[in-house]
C-alpha cells in the first residue's frame, strides 16, 4: 500500500492484511478497517493512521505494549508496524458490538453489568502487573463478543495516564452502564450523553436513577467516582465485583431478593453477557457459607415467592396466552430453528445467488454466511424496495428478542411479521421491532409494545451496507430468535 494516501478494499499490507471494509474513523483519525490475515485465513482488525512517522509512535508503543499481555478479557494485538506513508496495528478481530451500543439499545439488568465490569477489570488489572496504565477505559472500547467475553481493546497510555486514572475510568464505565450516562467527574469521549448532577456538580447515585441497585454496589460506584476517596487497586475492584456477583447469585437462588425485571428478557446480543463469560480471576473462598447463613437469618421475616409484589417493570404475559397461569409470564428461550425454516423475500426474483443457502444464518457456525448480490446502487440498482429472510416459528409465539449478526456494518433492518405469500412481492409490512441502522456488525430488536404474536418473522433489509465504491450487500452470518 505504500504511496496510497487514501487506502480502499482489497489493499494489501505486507503482503499479507488484505483491507475488506472500512468500520469507522475514530475521535483520534484513526482508521478502524476489518482485513483479513491472507497467510493464516482469519479476519482481523487494522487501525491505519497516515501518515506514520512520529504521529504514530504513541499508537504503536501502546500496541507493543498491549502484545505482551496475555489474558481472555484483552483483544489480542498480532502486529504494528510502521512504513512511513502510514502506521498500522493488526489485532484480533471481535465480532460482537461494544459496550457503548449495548447501553444504547437497551437496559442493562444490573447482574450482567456487574459481570461485564468484573471481567473489564479483570483485564486492566493484567495490564497494571506489567507497570503500565490503559489510558483509554469508556463503554466504547470494551467490546462485548459472540465468543462469551468481555474484552478490552484500543489501549492508548500517554505520559499523562496512570493505574488511578484507569480506576477511576472502570468507575465512570461502571455507572455508564447501568444508567446511559458518562460522569463528566471523570474524563471520557464526548460522544457519550452526559450523566445527570446534582446541586454541587456531582453526579446524581445510580440508586436515584433506577430502583434495583443494591446499596453495597451503589456506595461502590459512589466511592469510585470521589476525588475524596483513594481508590482500590483493579485488582481489588476485580475482587469486589466478584463478591457482589456471588452475593447477588446466591440471594436470588435462595429467593431473598426478586429478580430484575431486566433478566425476564436477553437484553444482550446472546452469549454477549452470560454465566459462561471468560473471567481472569482467582477463585472466591466462603462467600457460599457466608450466603446461606444470611438466608437462614433472613428468611423467616421475608414472604414467600407465593406472595411477593409483582415487580411494576416486568414484562406480563398477554392474559390470553396459552400457559394457563397469568401471574407468571412464561420466560424467553432460545428457538431451535432448522435450516429449512429461512427462506429468501425478494420482490422482483431478480437476486438468484441470494437463494444460495440462507440456512446458513441458522446454523451455529460463524464461519458461513448468506448474503444478497453485491449492487452498484444503495436503493438495490433502483429494482426493488428491500430484501428479507422469512423466518417460519413453527408455531404462533410472542418474539422476545432477536440477535443479528451480519458481515459488514451499515445495513438498515427492521423485524416485522411475515407471511409466505410475500415471496416475490413487496410486502407490507407490519411491524415488530422498529428499523435499525447496523453502526457495528450485531442488531438486537426488541418488540415494539404492542408487537403481534405470529409464526412468520421477516427479517427485512430496506438499505443494504456499503462495501466500497458502488458496491452494497446485505450479508448475515447468524440469526439468533427467542420467545415465548
Amino acid at each position: 500500500m505504500a504511496g496510497v494516501a487514501t487506502p480502499s478494499i482489497g489493499d494489501l499490507l505486507a503482503d499479507r492484511y488484505s483491507l475488506a471494509a472500512h468500520i469507522n474513523d475514530d475521535s483520534s483519525g484513526r482508521q478502524v478497517w476489518r482485513g483479513m490475515d491472507v497467510l493464516l485465513n482469519r479476519p482481523v482488525t487494522v487501525v491505519l493512521r497516515i501518515p506514520g512517522g512520529p504521529e504514530a509512535e504513541e499508537m504503536l508503543a501502546a500496541a507493543v505494549a498491549a502484545s505482551r499481555v496475555n489474558h481472555p478479557n484483552i483483544v489480542g494485538v498480532y502486529d504494528a508496524v510502521d512504513q512511513g506513508d502510514c502506521a498500522y496495528v493488526v489485532r484480533e478481530w471481535v465480532d460482537g458490538q461494544s459496550l457503548r451500543d449495548t447501553i444504547g439499545a437497551t437496559p442493562l439488568a444490573v447482574d450482567h453489568v456487574v459481570e461485564i465490569l468484573q471481567c473489564v477489570s479483570a483485564a486492566v488489572a493484567a495490564v497494571h502487573a506489567t507497570g503500565v496504565a490503559h489510558g483509554n477505559i469508556h463503554p466504547g472500547t470494551v467490546l462485548l463478543s459472540s465468543d462469551d467475553r468481555a474484552v478490552l481493546a484500543d489501549p492508548r497510555a500517554d505520559a499523562t495516564a496512570t493505574q488511578v486514572g484507569d480506576v477511576r475510568a472502570l468507575g465512570a464505565t461502571l455507572y455508564c452502564a447501568l444508567t446511559g450516562g458518562w460522569p463528566r467527574t471523570v474524563p471520557g469521549p464526548a460522544s457519550l450523553p452526559d450523566a445527570p448532577v446534582d446541586a454541587d456538580g456531582d453526579p446524581v447515585a445510580v440508586s436515584q436513577l433506577r430502583d434495583d441497585i443494591p446499596e453495597r454496589l451503589d456506595i461502590l460506584v459512589r466511592d469510585l467516582l470521589s476525588a475524596q476517596t483513594a481508590p482500590p487497586t483493579a485488582a481489588e475492584l476485580t475482587d469486589e465485583l466478584g463478591r457482589q456477583a456471588q452475593m447477588r447469585e446466591e440471594s436470588s437462588a435462595l429467593a431473598l431478593v426478586a429478580p430484575d425485571s431486566a433478566d425476564a428478557e436477553p437484553s444482550l446480543p446472546a452469549k454477549a453477557v452470560g454465566r459462561r463469560l471468560a473471567i481472569g480471576t482467582g477463585a472466591l473462598v466462603g462467600l457460599a457459607l457466608l450466603g446461606l447463613l444470611a438466608a437462614i437469618i433472613l428468611i423467616p421475616g421475608e414472604p414467600s415467592s407465593g406472595d411477593s409484589a409483582a415487580d411494576p417493570t416486568e414484562t406480563v404475559q398477554d392474559e390470553e396466552g396459552d400457559d394457563g397461569d397469568d401471574s407468571t409470564p412464561q420466560e424467553p428461550v432460545k428457538l431451535d430453528l432448522s435450516p429449512d425454516a429461512i427462506s429468501v423475500i425478494d420482490p422482483d426474483n431478480g437476486d438468484q445467488s441470494a437463494k444460495n443457502n440462507p440456512g446458513h444464518v441458522v446454523d451455529g457456525d460463524g464461519d458461513t454466511d448468506w448474503a444478497t448480490s453485491v449492487y452498484q446502487q444503495q436503493n438495490w440498482g433502483g429494482f426493488k424496495e428491500g430484501m428479507g429472510l422469512l423466518v417460519d416459528l413453527g408455531e404462533v409465539r410472542d418474539v422476545a428478542t432477536v440477535n443479528l449478526r451480519m458481515l459488514v456494518p451499515g445495513s438498515t433492518v427492521g423485524v416485522y411479521v411475515g407471511d409466505p405469500s410475500m415471496a416475490g412481492t413487496t410486502p407490507e409490512l407490519t411491524v415488530i421491532s422498529e428499523d435499525q441502522v447496523a453502526d457495528s456488525t450485531s442488531l438486537t430488536f426488541l418488540p415494539i409494545t404492542d408487537a403481534p404474536p405470529t409464526r412468520y418473522l421477516l427479517i427485512w433489509c430496506s438499505v443494504p451496507a456499503e462495501l466500497g465504491a458502488a458496491q452494497y450487500q446485505w450479508a448475515v452470518s447468524e440469526l439468533e430468535v427467542f420467545a415465548r
